[in-house]
């Protein structure tokens, strides 16, 4: 008698499994038991491309004068110097010039409050007191 229980018990269990698996597979919506039938992908690695050297050519250093000259036959009028409001928190020092054309302070902006950025009015060169020339002109 107890062999024919044991017997019946452990195919009991086994249908029991197999309705968990059919639930889960349907829950998960993949058979989760079966193992990925997946092989490797085999791709050549591409070969390795170096770019070509920048040219670097040097700056002309050009007089600010020249370029005032330029703006007033451009223009037909002089290009005046920066003019200063009274109440304004940063100032200019007078011993700076722009470090591409050497314009004097009276061309200079402080181009973001009393964070030491200034602007060149004659040719648009951003440059800041710690380093003297940032970007080039727009």
């Amino acid at each position: 008698m107890y062999p024919q229980i044991i017997t019946y018990l452990l195919t009991f269990i086994k249908y029991q499994e197999q309705v968990i698996r059919t639930l889960l597979t349907l829950l998960v919506g993949k058979s989760m038991f079966e193992k990925p039938a997946e092989t490797p992908v085999n791709k050549p690695y591409r070969k390795l491309q170096v770019d070509d050297l920048p040219i670097i050519e040097p700056l002309k250093k050009l007089d600010y004068k020249t370029l005032i000259k330029e703006y007033f036959n451009e223009h037909g009028k002089s290009l005046k110097p920066v003019q200063r409001r009274s109440n304004s928190k940063t100032v200019v020092p007078k011993s700076m010039n722009c470090s591409k054309y050497g314009a004097p302070s009276d061309y200079l902006y402080a181009n973001n409050g009393d964070k030491g950025q200034f602007q060149c009015k004659v040719c648009s060169c951003l440059f800041s007191d710690k380093n003297r020339f940032q970007k080039r002109p727009f």
